[in-house]
């Protein structure tokens, strides 16, 4: 799994940057978010295939998971 740097999402634990990807399953994606400074994880959902056309439109969902940190 790829992660990406999240621009504006905060580690809850430390305050450092959180990193995101997702995971593909049979329906949709998984999304996963961590903090490479404290071992923070969290799974704050998934996108769902029939609510994306394409796969931007996955990471840009992911991304607005972080959000809620």
């Amino acid at each position: 799994m790829q992660m990406v740097k999240h621009d504006t999402a905060a580690c809850p634990a430390c305050g450092s940057a959180l990193w995101f990807g997702t995971k593909s399953e049979g329906t949709g994606w998984k999304v996963y978010y961590e903090c490479t400074a404290c071992e923070f994880e969290r799974q704050p959902g998934r996108v769902p295939v029939g609510e994306v056309e394409s796969r931007d439109e996955v990471m840009n969902r992911a991304e607005s998971m972080g959000r809620r940190f």
